[in-house]
């Protein structure tokens, strides 16, 4: 398998001394070429204009003063290798690690580099037609789903919530996100966000979409940790991100639930994998959420 993706890098006239899988990405390889580090995506259900739109969108971003992962130009001066339907790009490695701690800094930081990403992805005109991100879809799915299981049953007590919630929220304005904030697509060196990668699937949607969809993967990490711990660094977040334009109380408002949204998506998501021991520590942590005063004020600057 790995072999003929040699053939695949001489399109950038890359000769790798190593390539290896990335562990949990089965279609990303970690390239060393020369003292080099590079990403090789293979990327199945893509198109021409997604790519095409990646390069573009990077580049601007790039020009804005904003580090982000952009492909790199193969020899004919493509953005991608395409092998039937299926698209390659290469990319070099940026500075930094995924964030895995949730230090109060970071998070700080974090919530600064992605009010700079929405600040100048509000300003990018798109080449191309680009899908709404509709963040409940699945939710709803999976809530009205034929089986009674219990997850379903106490999935049901949030639609009243949900439905008067979702009015709201499409009133908000909409403008291009990444749609792909978790933690590990966000960089970070030395408690400072050093970039973010994976433009495949941007959207478009309020901007608190990907701030919250941040927010839900590093909660999910805490389960265990004390709420004390967890609401300080949504309250770190919070005040980095403001620091390059303010919130407006509708959205900040808003925000807690559409965290508890995303965390739904992901019991769901592990319910449907058969993880029971997971499902059954994210249900009393979503709950105490819920019920929690805190936790609301956790998101109010």
């Amino acid at each position: 398998m790995i072999e003929p993706l040699h053939d695949v890098l001489l399109n950038w006239k890359v000769h790798p001394s190593s390539i290896e899988t990335v562990e949990s990405h089965p279609n990303v390889y970690k390239v060393k070429s020369r003292k080099k580090t590079f990403y090789l995506k293979k990327r199945l259900n893509s198109s021409v204009e997604k790519r095409i739109e990646e390069l573009l969108l990077t580049s601007f971003l790039l020009e804005k003063g904003l580090p982000v992962e952009r492909p790199l130009l193969t020899v004919s001066q493509q953005p991608y290798v395409q092998q039937h339907q299926v698209f390659y790009s290469l990319y070099q490695a940026l500075e930094g690690l995924p964030v895995q701690v949730y230090s109060l800094s970071s998070m700080e930081g974090v919530g600064t580099y992605l009010s700079q990403l929405h600040s100048r992805l509000k300003q990018y005109v798109c080449k191309y037609k680009v899908e709404e991100w509709k963040v409940e879809t699945h939710l709803r799915d999976w809530i009205g789903g034929k089986e009674t299981k219990m997850i379903e049953r106490w999935g049901e007590g949030f639609l009243g919530r949900l439905n008067e919630w979702s009015y709201s929220y499409r009133k908000l304005p909409h403008q291009l996100v990444h749609s792909d904030c978790h933690p590990r697509n966000i960089l970070v060196k030395e408690e400072r966000a050093t970039g973010i990668i994976d433009f495949e699937r941007i959207r478009k949607a309020p901007r608190i979409a990907d701030a919250c969809y941040f927010l839900a993967g590093t909660l999910k990490d805490q389960v265990k940790q004390t709420g004390d711990e967890q609401l300080e660094c949504i309250h770190a977040f919070m005040g980095g991100y403001q620091s390059d334009g303010t919130l407006t109380q509708e959205e900040k408002e808003l925000m807690p639930f559409l965290v508890i949204i995303f965390l739904l998506q992901y019991t769901f998501y592990y319910n449907q994998k058969g993880y029971s021991h997971v499902v059954a520590a994210y249900i009393p942590f979503i709950n105490r959420l819920v019920n929690s005063s805190d936790y609301q004020r956790a998101f109010q600057m």
